[in-house]
């Protein structure tokens, strides 16, 4: 085969159940755009393995498999990197199938060369109709995003950066800046984000753009068992605390301590809400945000003895090929 235009790059651990949708759906994107898949096993031990030999049967000449025995997300992500063959890498997580057109939606912004990172359009898929109290607020929680129908350029402090399951880079520039955190993003059942934020976030500094394509669509999956209150609110805490991890390293003790009376003061000081049927959804969703300014208090605590490391190694990074 020959130099594929991008590769596709599908991480998962331990979701055989959702995993075949996406790289099917993987698989016939690439085929349209003259690309490959390749699905990083991140330490799996359900049936992923027998899964992924019965689809490199049917399409072999499109699909590549890799293993990372390091368990987390962005370990996985670098080896996803390192084993790319396409000069654009795109990140498609296990759980979201990509919508027709998607990829080439991705590509087409990279045509200019100071374009170092796409990013599209997330919309949900619930595997239940949502109850009431599940509405827009907190959509966020599932990687919902969604910046409007168009393309533009995105910067630190002004807009979002795009959302990892469905996110794409120029490989030598992301290799050349260090590739992802390890100190962020999901690991095993612990699901930190911030890790696409932070590749980002360093791409932007460095001079390079981030880019908004509307109609690279994604659908992401969410089952039922993920819209439960309980399980919602640690997701927001997790937000929190990787909050402060990111911030930490790339901007500083000041910027992370200002950033608790810049974004989190109300939230800290807005009282508690038992989550109780019937759940109201403006007490809830407020409730999301107070959890989510105590996940960054107690992450920068955390984080805070080990601040001359973080910001020793977010320096190190920029330059330090990854070769994972």
């Amino acid at each position: 085969m020959s130099t594929p235009a991008a590769t596709v790059v599908i991480c998962t651990h331990d979701r055989a159940d959702v995993l075949g949708e996406a790289v099917e759906g993987a698989i016939t994107e690439a085929g349209r755009n003259a690309s490959e898949v390749l699905v990083v096993d991140n330490a799996s031990s359900d049936g992923t393995t027998a899964l992924l030999e019965n689809v490199l049967r049917r399409h072999a000449g499109l699909l590549r498999v890799t293993s990372e025995p390091r368990l987390g997300l962005s370990a996985a992500r670098n080896r996803g990197l390192a084993d790319a063959r396409g000069a654009i890498v795109a990140f498609l997580d296990d759980d979201a199938v990509p919508q027709p057109g998607w990829l080439g939606a991705l590509l087409g912004p990279y045509a200019d060369p100071r374009v170092a990172c796409v990013g599209g359009r997330i919309e949900l898929r619930f595997a239940l109709p949502p109850p009431p109290w599940l509405g827009p607020a907190v959509h966020s929680a599932f990687s919902a995003f969604d910046l409007g129908d168009q393309p533009r350029r995105l910067r630190y402090g002004r807009d979002d950066y795009p959302y990892g399951a469905n996110i794409s880079f120029r490989v030598a520039t992301a290799r050349a800046i260090g590739g992802f955190c390890t100190r962020l993003g999901p690991l095993g059942r612990v699901d930190l984000v911030h890790d696409e934020t932070d590749l980002c976030y360093r791409l932007d500094r460095a001079g390079h753009e981030i880019h908004y394509a509307p109609d690279a669509a994604v659908t992401h999956r969410i089952p039922a068992d993920r819209m439960a209150p309980e399980r919602v609110l640690r997701r927001y805490r997790l937000v929190g605390r990787s909050g402060a991890v990111f911030v930490l390293r790339n901007r500083g003790v000041l910027r992370a301590f200002w950033r608790i009376r810049w974004l989190y003061a109300r939230a800290l000081v807005s009282p508690p809400y038992a989550v109780r049927e019937p759940i109201d959804p403006t007490r809830f969703a407020r409730e999301c945000r107070r959890q989510e300014a105590l996940g960054y208090v107690a992450g920068l605590a955390r984080a805070l003895p080990e601040v001359g490391a973080l910001r020793r190694e977010a320096l190190a990074r920029v330059g330090a090929e990854i070769t994972a």
